[in-house]
């Protein structure tokens, strides 16, 4: 039992990271965050409108520490 607790604090800081990037992306531009990701789960639609949204040097999805955000493209690219 102690072993699964050690073993669980040694990768929580292999989440934080990521989970920090993608709140701090939420927070400073929503909009663009939820369509960057719908994008890119090509779930967005046809509009130059929301197309203008997509950030293309998105920190959400490209660099170090991205598991998170590919992980929910992946379930959206499978429920969609």
């Amino acid at each position: 039992m102690l072993a699964c607790v050690v073993g669980a604090q040694s990768l929580l800081p292999l989440f934080l990271w990521p989970v920090a990037r993608i709140a701090a992306s939420m927070v400073r531009r929503p909009a663009a965050a939820v369509a960057t990701v719908l994008h890119r789960a090509g779930e967005l639609p046809r509009n130059r409108g929301l197309e203008r949204l997509v950030m293309d040097d998105d920190m959400l999805l490209v660099g170090r520490g991205s598991c998170i955000a590919h992980f929910v493209v992946g379930v959206l690219r499978c429920l969609c």
